[in-house]
């Protein structure tokens, strides 16, 4: 074997890889995922509190995020009932986020090559020639805000606005194998998300380099000097802790 095919090997084994899945979701209030695993004691109160059963605890397959919650969307969507992040002990999960409509857990993405309406809606355009006739509108009728978060636009097609909140509803209800609709997460970059989101953060992009902002090298160099020791939040606890343990020696 080659040392670049051991390189790349090794590399592909990096515990660090594939924080970010679709479809797979860190719970509502969330921070951001390096933090969220500083945060994370894995007490899975989340877990239990959740009556949909939608929290589940991230399995071997995880790696090192083994034992934190997440919401797999394709097999159990959020229902958005806002119980957990009040339960979160040490703050991984925002306490002062209550209302559902504010949840950014991710953003739906339509696969438009397997979307029913969009292939209708295309074979209509073209004559018609490969008879589809099958129209859906599941996940305009299962989002939660309809019309906010979804709109359909000429009647058939769905479009997703930055209102979404990344819930997986639609994931999880949508008839089609494979899934015509993902959720990206919050934090994954992905250029799949194309359309008015997409060119909007490309225009922000060039207004930061306008700006003469940090870009490419500069810009690692710039996070890798910011200093990120600092002061923990103090967790309360409703148990208490012991210094040592029973049969355990120093």
């Amino acid at each position: 074997m080659s040392l670049r095919e051991k390189v790349k090997n090794y590399l592909s084994k990096n515990p660090f890889k594939g924080y970010f899945k679709r479809n797979r979701l860190r719970p509502p209030g969330a921070v951001t995922e390096e933090r969220f695993m500083e945060l994370c004691i894995r007490c899975a109160r989340c877990i239990e509190v959740c009556p949909y059963e939608s929290v589940k605890r991230a399995d071997l397959f995880d790696r090192l995020q083994i034992g934190t919650p997440y919401i797999y969307a394709d097999e159990r969507a959020c229902y958005l009932c806002m119980l957990c992040p009040s339960v979160c002990p040490t703050g991984a999960l925002d306490p002062k986020l209550k209302e559902p409509e504010k949840v950014r857990m991710g953003l739906a993405y339509i696969e438009q090559d397997k979307c029913l309406n969009y292939l209708y809606v295309k074979d209509e355009n073209a004559g018609g020639t490969q008879g589809f006739a099958t129209i859906c509108s599941t996940c305009y009728n299962t989002c939660p805000y309809t019309d906010e978060a979804i709109r359909m636009e000429q009647f058939l097609l769905p479009v997703i606005t930055d209102k979404c909140t990344g819930c997986g509803i639609c994931v999880e209800k949508c008839p089609t194998d494979p899934k015509s609709i993902s959720i990206i997460p919050a934090g994954m970059g992905n250029e799949d998300l194309a359309g008015l989101y997409y060119q909007r953060s490309r225009k922000n992009f060039k207004k930061a380099e306008e700006a003469e902002g940090y870009s490419g090298d500069d810009a690692i160099k710039k996070k890798m000097s910011i200093d990120t020791a600092g002061e923990k939040p103090e967790f309360k606890f409703d148990y208490e802790t012991t210094d040592k343990i029973d049969g355990w020696t120093e």
